[in-house]
């Protein structure tokens, strides 16, 4: 004992004349680092303690003393893993706030409660068999500085890094340092352990390096609260469950994120304490969101019902590149609520910008599914190629986007889906049912919902939109090749709701009988933009009114009816301000417009509505049940031509009056036999002449082109098609 403090007051003598030196205190695998300036006087207590600073040592403790040049960092724990053993060194500011219980290389450090400023804990090294745990009740900083860290034989948790402080940590992986941390696949009951890497309060990830988790028992890395990330580099390389997971919500500032080979979620950002339902408000809380602002995701899952990224409440996405890839089965473990894989999925999903790549397999598969979808901006693809379910008899179908409220307001989003009865957009919902009689006329109703027959639809909720009043809207691609599957058509846009298209460009694709390009079951209104159909079913299909009152709308059917409302009541197919041009090369009885009668088409504005096709016989055409062709009370004058008319490919057909002015031109992709079309154009007056002729040379001076029509042009034809007089 002599000895010791003997030795202790020579090292207090040499501390206070070498103020550039550390003084160190060694207890076990524990070295406290004193600056030699802040040092001060010891104070003795019977010979069996001493204080330095706040700390106090008892004598029989301690293992040796020795002062060298070593720096030491203010406010700051330093553990170096070495194999089986970890060593820690303790900044002696705030030596008398933390209390570090080593057992080979398994680490715990306990905060006390009175800690006034944030530790940093460095952690650097590497073990196949140790642990970092914390526990604290003050902000805290981890520096990851090189780490390669398994719970192989956990002691204190079963986690690599086990944070049990509820407040602010942030772990900052250091910039060029690489850092591997592995869980215990199989800790003792009786240890917490959600994650390789979990934190009790706020986890903020950050800094420059590389930070690669192997969550082998459950999350790869679990916040408690919320989950922010910026800068750094981030690899879930395994997960028995998700691969990030959190309460409150998720922040990607910046930095690169890849998930893979996880057994649920990729991104799973739960409500605190509550359940989403599309009538909660949360944004008080901010519980339950995730917010992408930047950086680079890449994220793929394989397990059953899985979603790439989940957010309970809302899910904004305001830029970054995403790329994610979901596939696997339906999970039926709740028998009464299936869940399906989905790239994204959310109360709400907000896409502002970025860059997104959704590649979605397995089986009924969804690229983004929410309450709510609404798109500002941002470049949107999706690649679907997911296969049909039948649950309980109930045909479960793949869906690009899939919302009971959906605005796509801006932006660009390309929808490929390949698998049989997928629907690259679904909007609202609603009641089916299949009872009702014979089509009238003699002709059963493919697109069914007609008056007497079909399916109909009852309880119709939600909304559909594209673009803005101004006009401006998003740029949509949807191609849809598969084929139906049981009952169940495939559909390239389906609104179980009203669809109102205000701006902005569409162009759909579908390819395989019963495909249609748009079906609403209650309206179609297209206020708006460019919208061009290419389609083996209807173009576009209603069980309600279509109504063009603005915007160049090309409806061109190779397999059916090019434009088809069922509504059976005036007004049914609308020419308003808009313009329409709907051609069909399938012969009889399909037709360019069909509304069941001739009379149910309204001319209200100054638009253009063209169409050509087959008459379906049985009474006069558009539905077979009517008789004449006449439209009451027209704004301008119109005319039905029922003689053959032989359209080709490569012609360019122009509406002239009398005098040789040019109304319109348009032109086919292919060849058309047209026994019944319907004409009307600005300027078209009653009991005035109008002719068609064609070039074969496209108009150069049109200020609109779109897929085979021009406004705005001056050209004339030369040869002779037609002629009428306006009604």
């Amino acid at each position: 004992m002599k000895k010791i403090l003997l030795s202790i007051c020579l090292l207090s003598a040499l501390v206070l004349t070498a103020a550039a030196q550390t003084l160190n205190v060694v207890v076990g695998d524990v070295t406290y680092q004193f600056p030699a300036a802040d040092a001060g006087v010891m104070t003795y207590s019977e010979g069996t303690s001493f204080t330095i600073e706040n700390k106090t040592f008892t004598v029989s403790d301690i293992t040796r003393m020795y002062v060298n040049a070593a720096k030491v960092d203010s406010a700051t724990v330093s553990v170096v893993y070495e194999g089986t053993s970890a060593t820690v060194y303790v900044a002696g500011d705030i030596a008398h706030w933390v209390t570090p219980t080593i057992s080979g290389a398994h680490v715990s450090i306990a905060q006390s409660a009175d800690v006034d400023r944030e530790i940093t804990y460095s952690l650097s090294g590497n073990s196949s068999d140790g642990e970092f745990y914390m526990s604290g009740s003050y902000k805290a900083i981890v520096e990851l500085r090189g780490l390669t860290l398994t719970n192989a034989t956990p002691i204190y948790s079963g986690a690599a890094i086990c944070i049990m402080d509820g407040k602010r940590i942030d772990l900052s992986v250091k910039s060029e340092t690489t850092n591997v941390l592995t869980d215990c696949a199989t800790p003792s009951d009786a240890l917490a352990q959600k994650a390789a890497l979990y934190c009790k309060g706020h986890l903020e990830l950050k800094g420059k390096g590389t930070l690669t988790v192997n969550g082998k028992y459950a999350h790869g890395i679990k916040s408690a609260e919320y989950m922010t990330m910026r800068n750094a580099t981030i690899n879930v390389a395994s997960a028995v469950k998700d691969g990030l997971s959190c309460d409150e919500y998720f922040l990607m500032n910046s930095g690169a994120l890849t998930i893979k080979g996880v057994g649920d979620d990729g991104i799973q950002c739960d409500i605190d304490g509550d359940t989403y339902t599309v009538t909660e408000d949360h944004d008080g809380e901010d519980s339950g969101n995730i917010y992408i602002n930047g950086g680079t995701l890449d994220i793929t899952t394989t397990a059953a019902g899985a979603k790439g990224i989940k957010a309970d409440s809302t899910l904004v996405i305001n830029d970054g590149t995403l790329t994610l890839a979901v596939s696997g089965a339906v999970d039926t473990s709740d028998a009464t609520d299936p869940s399906y894989v989905a790239a994204f999925k959310g109360g709400k999903v907000i896409i502002n910008g970025g860059t997104i790549n959704a590649t979605v397999k397995g089986t009924a598969g969804r690229g983004v599914s929410a309450w709510d979808i609404e798109t500002n901006g941002g470049e949107i693809t999706i690649n679907n190629s997911a296969t049909p379910t039948t649950i309980s008899s109930d045909v479960k179908s793949a869906k690009g986007l899939k919302a009971l409220n959906m605005a796509l307001n801006a932006g660009t989003i390309t929808i490929n889906m390949t698998g049989n009865a997928g629907k690259g957009i679904k909007a609202g919902s609603g009641t089916q049912s299949t009872s009702g009689g014979s089509w009238g006329g003699g002709r059963p109703g493919p697109g069914g919902g007609g008056p007497g027959g079909g399916s109909t639809w009852t309880n119709i909720k939600g909304s559909y939109t594209q673009g803005k009043s101004d006009g401006t809207g998003p740029t949509i691609v949807v191609n849809t090749t598969g084929s139906a599957y049981s009952s169940s058509n495939a559909k390239a846009i389906k609104a179980i709701c009203t669809a109102y298209l205000y701006g902005g460009t569409t162009e759909v694709s579908t390819k395989t009988s019963g495909a249609e390009g748009l079906e609403s079951k209650s309206g179609v209104y297209v206020e708006g933009g460019n919208h061009y159909f290419k389609c083996y079913d209807d173009c576009i299909n209603s069980a309600g009114k279509i109504i063009f009152n603005g915007g160049v709308t090309i409806c061109y059917g190779f397999g059916n009816d090019a434009i088809d409302s069922n509504a059976g009541t005036t007004g049914a197919i609308t020419i308003g301000n808009g313009v329409a041009f709907a051609y069909t090369t399938k012969g009889a009885p399909e037709e360019g417009f069909d509304c069941d009668n001739n009379s149910y088409i309204q001319i209200t504005g100054t638009g253009i509505g063209i169409s050509a096709g087959a008459n379906q016989g049985g009474g006069g055409g558009f539905g077979g049940s009517s008789s004449g062709n006449t439209i009451s009370n027209a704004k301008q004058g119109y005319a039905f031509v029922t003689s053959t008319i032989s359209y080709a490919a490569n012609r360019y057909y122009t509406l002239a009056d009398s005098d040789n002015n040019n109304l319109v031109t348009y032109s086919f992709e292919a060849a058309c036999s047209s026994s019944l079309a319907l004409f009307t154009a600005k300027g078209m007056v009653k009991n005035n002449n109008y002719n068609v002729k064609y070039s074969t040379s496209a108009p150069t001076d049109a200020t609109t082109v779109w897929h085979g029509l021009y406004l705005g042009s001056s050209a004339k034809g030369s040869t002779s098609v037609t002629s009428f007089t306006a009604k």
